[in-house]
């Protein structure tokens, strides 16, 4: 390695231990390998579960709704949803107002797929505080949603149905 590539390759890893981007998704990586070991047991992944089990808490959702709470775009989240209403697990309908919209809802066989695959997601989560503990989880916690928020262009989905409640 020369001179240079080697200054390079210091400067990149320097960029890289003070870059927030780069440290939280080393540690997304981490916990995702986490949730997709245990979710395996019922045959998904962490991101399928999270978009199923979104959808569930809404009951029906538009597409660019869900979008929207999950911080996504609505390409990624449509190439991430094709697996699961390929696979009948979630439906996909034209809204009866703007057939242009499409509505998601879990279906039967994805609600079942739901209760089965939870508490395998209760493992990964118990075991996640269990190796991170309970206190710096629930900092991380707080401090997750704090830079959520200040980086958010406005309230989510969800947090509309609140207040509205």
């Amino acid at each position: 390695m020369t001179t240079q590539q080697n200054k390079n390759t210091q400067q990149a890893i320097h960029i890289g231990s003070s870059c927030a981007c780069f440290a939280v998704r080393k540690m997304t990586r981490a916990v995702t390998q986490l949730y997709d070991h245990h979710l395996s047991e019922a045959g998904l992944r962490i991101t399928q579960f999270t978009l199923m089990n979104a959808i569930s808490s809404f009951g029906q959702v538009p597409v660019y709704v869900l979008a929207e709470e999950l911080v996504m775009d609505r390409t990624t989240l449509t190439r991430n949803l094709k697996p699961l209403i390929k696979a009948g697990l979630v439906a996909s309908v034209p809204d009866q107002k703007d057939a242009r919209v499409r509505n998601l809802s879990l279906t039967p066989q994805g609600a079942e797929l739901l209760k089965t695959a939870t508490p395998y997601w209760e493992r990964a989560q118990a075991e996640f505080v269990e190796k991170v503990g309970e206190r710096s989880w629930a900092e991380v916690s707080q401090g997750i949603s704090l830079i959520d928020r200040a980086l958010s262009a406005g309230p989510r989905p969800s947090d509309r149905m609140m207040a509205s409640r």
